[in-house]
């Protein structure tokens, strides 16, 4: 399986951390706002 990083859930990187989930990647993410990265959980 691939392995995604994403630093930032901003304008961009939430929809798309959210959509590569969703294909089956095995997806990390970080954000400074921890209630963004928790949103994803």
């Amino acid at each position: 399986m691939d392995k995604i990083g994403f630093i930032g859930l901003g304008r961009m990187g939430r929809p798309m951390a959210i959509n590569l989930f969703s294909k089956g990647f095995d997806v990390m993410a970080w954000d400074i706002r921890p209630e963004v990265t928790q949103s994803l959980v």
